[in-house]
């Protein structure tokens, strides 16, 4: 849960960092350390299917000796171009609190993604997200954010798998010009901490933009796999007069390590490059999540702190936390 930490927070804050990074290296070594596992996902952000569609049940397809284990379920589509789409569905719930004097603030924000195969190196995703709010008086709304849908590519190359899409959002999420605006822009902003400003472009009222994101993974071995994401997104106001052209960046490092079968850890670095117009020009986060990956999807749960301002525990920032949990599950 995200609460303020008052005094304690930058404290906390740097030793959870620290941990966060002596986990990874151990983590590191323990899974250096383990047996060869079944085939892995190098990166399940556009997984058909579960990337566990399992070591044993059919025989990987790999590119040479040194090859990474292509996911059984992606071997089949691959050697049966003919075969009809893979659809896979999800979901991820991001959760915060803030405390004030005699009140508190709890908000969640769920992301509903869909994603289908279109060919074996094009893919096709839309994912939704909402915000809800639940005060300290028992009182609650919602707001919708911005639908965003989006193309992939994605290709291989030994133990290099790198992906590339465009897409374009929605501008579904408003504030109202009536005494509940300023609730609902506090709302959207709350969501947007609970990410790390990630995809900043779903919480942005009045806007739409034109996100171009892209990925690259590498496969140390099947237990141990680095990833890089960034995105580039300009922005621009289109309702209740919101105006301007804004450019949003982010850039992500992180790894997974195998720890036993199905089990996962998975550290992440982010920083989200702010528009121009902002005072805080760079917001960066840590995260922390656990995979568990059986043959009927994937489960996860983790979590992610806000670094610096304006958001972080580090400084004057508003000291924001967020929970993240999810499913993923194949259809």
């Amino acid at each position: 849960m995200g609460f303020p930490l008052s005094g304690l927070g930058p404290r906390l804050g740097r030793v959870g960092f620290a941990l966060l990074v002596a986990g990874a290296l151990w983590i590191s070594r323990a899974a250096q350390a383990q047996g060869p596992q079944g085939p892995a996902s190098p990166y399940p952000l556009l997984d058909e299917l579960h990337p566990a569609a399992q070591a044993g049940t059919e025989p990987p397809l790999t590119a040479g000796p040194d090859a990474v284990p292509i996911p059984s379920a992606v071997a089949r589509i691959v050697a049966d171009p003919s075969a009809p789409p893979r659809f896979s569905a999800g979901a991820t719930l991001a959760v915060s609190r803030s405390s004030e004097t005699n009140s508190s603030l709890t908000v969640g924000t769920p992301v509903l993604r869909g994603l289908v195969s279109i060919r074996p190196h094009v893919l096709a995703e839309i994912d939704w997200g909402f915000a809800l709010m639940l005060d300290s008086e028992w009182s609650a709304f919602a707001r919708s954010g911005n639908p965003w849908a989006k193309g992939w590519y994605r290709g291989e190359r030994g133990r290099v798998h790198w992906y590339a899409g465009v897409g374009i959002t929605a501008p579904l999420a408003s504030v109202n010009i009536s005494p509940d605006g300023r609730n609902q822009r506090a709302l959207y902003d709350q969501s947007a901490a609970a990410w790390g400003l990630w995809d900043d472009w779903r919480w942005t009222p009045g806007r739409m933009a034109l996100p171009v994101p892209a990925a690259l993974s590498f496969a140390f071995s099947p237990r141990v796999i680095a990833t890089a994401e960034a995105a580039l997104a300009p922005v621009f106001g289109v309702r209740n007069g919101a105006s301007g052209t804004d450019l949003l960046g982010q850039l992500a490092l992180g790894a997974r390590f195998l720890l036993v079968r199905d089990l996962w850890l998975c550290p992440r670095l982010q920083a989200v490059l702010l528009p121009s117009a902002s005072v805080d020009q760079l917001q960066t986060a840590a995260g922390l999540r656990v995979e568990w990956t059986p043959r009927f999807g994937r489960f996860f749960l983790g979590a992610l702190v806000n670094l610096d301002e304006p958001l972080g525990v580090f400084g004057r920032g508003t000291q924001s936390w967020g929970i993240h949990l999810g499913k993923e599950l194949d259809l």
